[in-house]
């Protein structure tokens, strides 16, 4: 049995009109095709479903038993209908993402803000986890997609790099080094270091570079989240190094930032981390868009001000 929609549309127009002329000019379909839709339905029931007479078209009891399952089948499928139309046109719909409690203030922040207030029935469900956590989570299908900095192939998982970012140092307001403009690595090891623990990528970015660079920085302090460790700078306790995203926020709570000497301004990047072979709902995929070229004009801003800035 091969029964089609448009068949239980013209029959339950039939049923109400009691006229093919009627019913096939509701559907915008010719008479004779609307005769032969029906024709069809009745075959592949194998019942005759209306009585004919030369003046009127009048439903049998087999039919009114048949309407009920029709009605259904048909507002479901036009419910089905309107849902897609509506999240094609972003009325409504869910996103969820995972990523870093400073990444999502500094990287999807403002990003978010400005889509909901383009799109208010989008809803965004943000989950905050380590690098780790993230592509556990993206790997499970428990967000929609993550970003963080992954330096390997990991099973299951997709990655690309969406952002290439720096690092700065960030210092208290009253530290020694704050009439400087940049400092390098080796200049650093005076000062007590706040680390991070390695589960983030920003503290296995660093420990790279530190060990390219042959330099240990002395640490008394490690700290869970980049929140926590720009907290105690804040305080006086340490000096801390960090990505560009981050310097951003440090300097908005009243910290200073310099730039790092002799360490590439690409040196951290950020990969956009989704499920191989996943697809994304619509809203999801819309938001990726405006997300991915976001982050493209950050980059590009970055680059320009790096060049007007490079001595020479």
């Amino acid at each position: 049995m091969n029964i089609t929609f448009r068949q239980l549309r013209i029959f339950l127009e039939l049923f109400e009109t009691g006229s093919f002329t009627a019913a096939a000019a509701r559907l915008h379909v010719t008479q004779s095709a609307a005769s032969k839709m029906i024709a069809e339905l009745e075959s592949q029931l194998n019942l005759v479903l209306f009585d004919r007479s030369t003046r009127r078209v009048t439903p049998n009891d087999a039919a009114r038993e048949f309407h009920a399952f029709a009605v259904d089948v048909v507002a479901t499928m036009q419910t089905a209908t309107r849902s897609v139309e509506e999240l094609i046109s972003l009325e409504r719909g869910k996103v969820s993402i995972a990523a870093s409690p400073l990444m999502i203030y500094g990287l999807l922040a403002d990003v978010i803000a400005d889509y909901r207030t383009r799109y208010p029935g989008i809803q965004f469900e943000l989950h905050e986890l380590s690098t780790d956590q993230t592509v556990e989570s993206v790997r499970a299908g428990t967000v929609d997609f993550g970003l963080g900095a992954i330096d390997m192939r990991i099973p299951g998982i997709q990655s690309e790099v969406v952002l290439e970012d720096g690092m700065r140092v960030v210092i208290d307001a009253a530290h020694p080094l704050n009439r400087r403009a940049s400092v390098a690595l080796k200049e650093l090891a005076a000062w007590n270091h706040i680390s991070l623990r390695n589960f983030y990528s920003v503290r296995r970015s660093l420990d790279l570079i530190l060990a390219s660079q042959g330099v240990t920085l002395p640490s008394a302090i490690e700290a869970g989240t980049l929140t926590a460790a720009l907290g105690l700078v804040r305080r006086g306790a340490g000096v801390l190094i960090v990505p560009g995203y981050a310097a951003t926020i440090a300097e908005q709570w009243g910290m200073r930032t310099l730039a790092l000497r002799g360490v590439s301004p690409t040196v951290h990047q950020i990969s956009l981390i989704q499920r191989s072979q996943a697809r994304p709902s619509v809203s999801t995929r819309h938001f990726l868009d405006v997300l991915l070229t976001r982050l493209a004009q950050r980059g590009a801003a970055k680059t320009a001000l790096s060049r007007a800035t490079r001595p020479g």
